[in-house]
């Protein structure tokens, strides 16, 4: 006898793949949007050698420019944030990509510092709404079980925009005095083709794809206890696909980052020193993954006991976020209406943000992340180029900034999903905790890369430190919106980001300049003449490498918060939920 009537289950299927379909459809606009994103943002940096030379800028007056983008791009956040919370979320990211795309291409008829540093900031503006309003949007088209692995994917189109970012502008320098221009014509123009785009995407309901999760378990559930038998094997099959997964991603990083690496410098040592230390690697981790599964088993046995004494959250957890959520305003039924605006409702909303700890967890981990992560990769092709440093072309300089950090990153991005997807099967908060880990290890390795005197050497440790740097990113804003009330998500994200980079990145390109203008007794005649890799190599050490370690012990000793966050978003939604409540969703 069959569980359920054939239509239904086709019915169920149907409806499936046609939403699966559509969120992979979103997933790809949303993707190449971020590579866009990343690619006018980074195009200045692959080309900033050239054009500090040619229009007289010097090392302080590159940081204030970048610091002029990351200003802008941090305050615009919250605004933006809070309005994506009110309205369509598709049409605040149409709006921001047509805004930094026209930013993009005026940058290309700069002439002076003031009219690059005017552009770069208006390009903060653009960019500034796409991040908050974008992952509201995907985190309603995926639910809580796949969030942290598109998350990461996602990021991954931020690294190859990166990566080409660099190329592009380094490339094109050299070809002749004032081509840089040519970059940003070519990077900005086809970001009104995706806003277009973005602007047609559907609009998900709030909170979608959780509750479309959790009807289908309902449904299944019957269907479900039959096999219950089998949990436990298909957890470890589960797992150890995962356990594979992340470690092909792994050793095929190392592989094809020596070789992009080794063709670049003309070192065919190098490719052998990556690929052992790859495999060295691998199999470290595979041992340590074997033991773990055996665990799996045991872990089966005893959660059955404990979750339900787990499950339970106190009224007190509850009551803030439940408050929140249904204060919060319903999304708009159709194009036209317009919601009110209030000022109470919005600092109740902010002050029950506050009291999700990992949220404040999270944004401590970024605010210290972002400024080793601004202030490296703004200066990155400035040092490699340096006499003094790796002494490498403009074009070698930037193409090996940019084709490393997206390798390294994509790989470091894809192994975080799976190991806070692993995880999490036995520590409710492996999200938090995988950031803390990657940012501890990270440190010492950064200190390596920029103390080092071999380009061999270098090499390696630039690799990891990338890879380890950007382990973060998917389960991080995983987490964010897995402890977030849906109807705050997006204004979640923009205070994260508002404080983050405010007191993070904001200011870090301008202090390395500083810094590194300061270390110089000439003042600024060792970056005139191409000797500045020992006083950037200072203004990093000093700053960068604390900045990590302070990252990893906050996620790893703040992690113990998650469960608890979670179980109160979730119960939030489902009292939003509720008729008659101020939340329930259209």
């Amino acid at each position: 006898m069959k569980l359920f009537a054939p239509s239904v289950s086709a019915d169920l299927g149907a409806s499936r793949r046609r939403a699966s379909g559509y969120a992979t459809y979103a997933f790809v606009i949303m993707f190449f949007i971020n590579f866009l994103n990343y690619m006018d943002r980074y195009v200045f940096t692959g080309a900033s050698p050239i054009i500090g030379q040619e229009l007289g800028l010097g090392l302080d007056q590159l940081g204030y420019i970048a610091s002029a983008f990351l200003i802008v791009y941090t305050l615009g956040t919250l605004p933006f944030g809070i309005w994506a919370d009110r309205t369509r979320r598709k049409n605040v990211v149409a709006l921001c990509v047509t805004i930094w795309s026209l930013a993009t291409v005026f940058t290309a008829l700069a002439s002076n510092f003031i009219a690059l540093f005017l552009s770069r900031m208006v390009l903060g503006v653009g960019e500034a709404g796409y991040y908050p309003a974008g992952t509201a949007l995907l985190s309603d088209y995926y639910s809580r079980k796949k969030r942290a692995q598109v998350m990461s994917r996602w990021w991954a189109g931020s690294l190859i925009g990166l990566m080409v970012g660099f190329i592009l502008g380094g490339f094109i320098v050299g070809l002749g005095k004032g081509s840089w221009r040519l970059a940003f014509l070519i990077s900005g123009i086809p970001g009104l083709v995706l806003a277009l785009l973005a602007w047609r995407l559907r609009e998900p309901r709030r909170n979608q794809a959780d509750e479309q999760e959790q009807m289908e378990e309902g449904q299944v559930g019957e269907q479900q206890e039959l096999k219950e038998g089998d949990a436990g094997s298909d957890l470890v099959r589960a797992h150890l696909k995962s356990v594979v997964s992340a470690l092909v991603y792994l050793l095929g990083g190392f592989i094809v980052g020596g070789i992009v690496c080794g063709l670049v410098l003309k070192d065919r040592d190098l490719i052998l020193a990556f690929i052992a230390i790859g495999l060295v690697l691998v199999g470290a981790i595979a041992l340590l993954a074997i033991g773990g599964l055996f665990l799996v088993r045991r872990w089966q046995a005893r959660i059955a006991q404990t979750q339900e004494t787990d499950a339970e959250v106190g009224e007190q957890e509850i009551t803030p976020l439940a408050e929140a959520a249904l204060a919060a305003p319903s999304p708009p039924a159709n194009e036209g209406q317009r919601l009110p605006f209030s000022w109470r409702r919005l600092g109740r909303d902010f002050t029950s943000l506050l009291r999700i700890r990992s949220l404040v967890v999270l944004t401590l981990v970024q605010v210290f992340a972002f400024y080793a992560q601004g202030a490296s990769v703004t200066f990155l092709p400035v040092y490699l180029h340096q006499k003094d440093a790796l002494g490498l072309t403009v074009g070698q300089a930037a193409t090996l900034s940019g084709v490393v950090v997206v390798i390294a990153g994509i790989a470091g991005l894809i192994i975080g999903g799976y190991l806070a997807d692993i995880l999490n099967t036995f520590h409710p908060g492996a999200r938090i905790l995988v950031c803390g880990i990657g940012f501890l290890l990270c440190a010492p390795s950064f200190a390596l890369a920029v103390t080092v005197h071999s380009t061999t050497a270098f090499m390696i440790f630039f690799f990891i430190t990338a890879m380890l740097i950007l382990l973060y990113n998917g389960p991080c804003t995983a987490a964010i919106q897995d402890t977030v009330p849906s109807a705050l998500r997006a204004s979640a994200v923009a205070l994260a980001l508002l404080l983050a980079h405010l007191l993070g990145d904001a200011f870090a390109p301008s202090l390395i300049g500083v810094l590194a203008q300061h270390f110089d007794p000439t003042h600024g005649g060792h970056f005139a003449h191409d000797l500045a890799g020992q006083d950037l190599r200072q203004a990093l050490l000093v700053t960068c490498v604390p900045m990590l370690l302070l990252a990893g012990l906050v996620g790893i000793f703040g992690a113990r918060w998650m469960k608890r966050d979670v179980a109160a978003a979730q119960r939030a939604d489902a009292l939003a939920q509720l008729p008659g409540s101020g939340a329930a969703m259209a």
